[in-house]
């Protein structure tokens, strides 16, 4: 089944890398909503997906199946991404023990950079350092900075508070041993995409309400933060683009069998009574995603709080899509445009800190 699996992902590569003019006569009409127009890679990407022959994981009652499927063909759509990137793996405090981590140094790297503790996506339930190793990859070789990758506690069997205990306990953790994975002095910030990305959002709150160090900065892929959400786009999105509601549903229902506790601003960040004092942050939202309209009144409320925020906002492209750089024109581009934020993040987060933290040899 995984040889299967991994060649039909393969397949879906090939046809992605076909120029858009070919891609197009195979889709057909692009598609439009709101005056957005999908981009003819990922309309691809949505009419092939069905074709790929993982393990459902909402009829599958086998999560490690679920899980290992995730992660091959994370791996194969991202494979070859920023092979000159230096990776090793280590291990960070959670909130249990030690959980698994892996820290991407850029190449020609010769001192201490900033640091960016990343929290993979797949709904609290599936993900891991490997199925999102391009990602990080990536963003190591174009973004200015060292990844620290972080595991947590993945939900059903470790529901909420959970993975928020464990990425909190990795953040502290990464910041009292800044050094040892190569950080510049306090420089750290936090990211991810979709679950992780509202992770990344409740480490810098709670950062506050405890009183401890706050992150540097925050990068946001297309977040989830409000699992409660109602907004417009989970109407407009919630079935045929990549992410149904479905599976959101789902995701949601692992993640707190209890709905009520939702509502908390620890699980769903955009809830949370006070966006000031919270870092820099770049949220990038997608024009085809369920979660657009709650990144974007994210994004608004840290404004409207006086924080620096910048908004990347890309109308062609599905949730997701930093998973597809490898091999997806549209996504690359728009990740290379992430990466550069980063980089501009991560260095101004340096500049602050003082001219010690930015010998970075990059």
């Amino acid at each position: 089944m995984s040889l299967t699996l991994r060649m039909a992902t393969r397949a879906v590569v090939a046809a992605l890398s076909l120029p858009d003019r070919v891609i197009r006569a195979i889709v057909g009409a692009p598609v439009q909503v709101e005056g957005a127009r999908l981009s003819p890679t990922a309309q691809l990407l949505i009419a092939l997906e069905r074709f790929v022959p993982r393990a459902d994981p909402q009829v599958v009652p086998d999560l490690v199946a679920v899980r290992r499927d995730y992660d091959i063909v994370s791996s194969v759509l991202l494979a070859g991404v920023a092979r000159d990137v230096r990776v090793h793996d280590t291990v960070v405090a959670g909130a249990r023990g030690p959980v698994a981590a892996r820290v991407y140094s850029p190449p020609g790297a010769s001192g201490p950079l900033p640091l960016l503790v990343f929290f993979h996506g797949g709904g609290f339930v599936l993900g891991s350092v490997t199925s999102h190793d391009g990602i990080c990859r990536f963003l190591g070789r174009h973004g200015g900075v060292r990844i620290v990758s972080v595991e947590y506690a993945l939900a059903p069997e470790h529901p909420y508070p959970a993975a928020v205990d464990d990425a909190y306990a990795a953040f502290l953790h990464v910041v009292s041993n800044a050094e040892r994975f190569g950080g510049a002095g306090d420089a750290v910030g936090v990211g991810g995409d979709s679950a992780g990305g509202a992770l990344s959002a409740v480490v810098a709150q709670r950062c506050i309400d405890d009183a401890v160090t706050t992150p540097a900065f925050n990068l946001m892929l297309y977040p989830a933060v409000d699992g409660m959400s109602e907004h417009r786009s989970r109407q407009l999105f919630g079935r045929g683009y990549f992410l149904d509601s479905d599976m959101v549903d789902w995701y949601r229902s692992c993640y707190s069998p209890d709905p009520v506790r939702l509502l908390e601003p620890y699980a769903s960040p955009l809830r949370a009574p006070d966006f000031r004092r919270l870092p820099p942050t770049c949220v990038v939202t997608a024009g085809f995603d369920p979660f657009r309209d709650e990144g974007t009144e994210y994004a608004d409320r840290l404004r409207a709080a006086a924080v620096r925020v910048t908004h990347l906002h890309r109308d062609g492209l599905v949730h997701g899509f930093a998973s597809f750089l490898a091999c997806d024109r549209h996504a690359r581009r728009a990740m290379r445009d992430v990466a550069a934020e980063l980089r501009r993040m991560a260095a101004a987060a340096a500049a602050r800190i003082g001219p010690e933290a930015t010998s970075n040899g990059v």
